[in-house]
């Protein structure tokens, strides 16, 4: 009776184990971000699983990567297609110019405080293999000792604080398969000064100081300028044909061609 239970114990863990193998399919987290003074992000994120794993219990790949996807807790939203290799198979996500405000997700987070950047992925167990669980609370643990992740976070400021590797205002983390992985990964890099507020214009409308707006205000003063040079240039033409001209008897306040050069800020 008793081997019978044993047997039977040691049938369900060998299930159990196969069902974490299939669902983790050696999964593989890499990542890729550049954080912008302007508080947006580019970059990838690409989550992927070796196909002979996705495909067991008859399954196609495309099913086996949905029930993977089941157990990961949920990614920072973007443009996401469906990569593929002869090997793997899974989803990349790409960020262009994406809010920072985008990046809290319950895996990866990146935020401003105050003015610094942090960046956390949390690699806590029970936030991973939530249906193999179901099975044994157990395999949550084996879930995430089968994968593996790689990240790197480049900041617009220095790195001031990290458990990962260090490369000017780079840090990257490899952390592999079947290999004990620490809590989390973290950074925290200095921020630059918030953007400033768009200036408001007549009207209520707004603009940035860089919109690329036409510069009227200056090439109104150029007009200007060369319309009194052209006026200068006249009274010189008709002094030469007509001869000297009479002595005025006050000064007059139109300026010459030459102070015009000499000082083009005064009108």
């Amino acid at each position: 009776m008793n081997t019978g239970l044993t047997r039977g114990r040691a049938f369900r863990v060998a299930v159990c184990l196969a069902l974490v193998a299939a669902l983790a399919g050696c999964m593989q987290l890499h990542v890729g971000l550049t954080v912008h003074a302007d508080d947006t992000v580019d970059g990838q994120l690409l989550l992927t699983a070796e196909k002979r794993w996705l495909t067991t219990r008859n399954r196609t790949v495309q099913v086996g990567f949905a029930e993977l996807r089941q157990n990961m807790p949920s990614l920072p939203p973007g443009e996401e297609s469906v990569y593929e290799n002869p090997t793997h198979y899974g989803s990349l996500i790409n960020y262009r110019r994406t809010p920072l405000a985008d990046f809290r997700s319950d895996s990866l987070n990146l935020v401003r405080d105050g003015d610094l950047l942090r960046f956390h992925l949390s690699l806590d167990p029970r936030k991973y293999g939530g249906k193999v669980a179901e099975q044994d609370p157990r395999n949550q643990a084996l879930f995430l000792q089968s994968a593996s992740f790689e990240i790197s976070v480049t900041f617009p400021g220095r790195v001031i604080d990290s458990n990962g590797a260090v490369t000017g205002r780079s840090v990257t983390w490899k952390v592999g398969p079947n290999r004990d992985k620490p809590t989390e990964l973290r950074a925290v890099a200095e921020a630059p000064p918030p953007a400033a507020p768009a200036a408001t214009e007549p009207g209520g409308t707004t603009r940035d100081a860089d919109d690329g707006s036409f510069p009227w205000l200056v090439v109104g003063a150029g007009v200007g300028l060369a319309v009194l040079l052209a006026g200068a240039a006249v009274v010189v033409l008709l002094r030469r044909r007509g001869g000297a001209a009479p002595t005025p008897s006050a000064p007059t306040d139109t300026p010459t061609a030459a102070s015009a050069v000499e000082h083009p800020g005064s009108v």
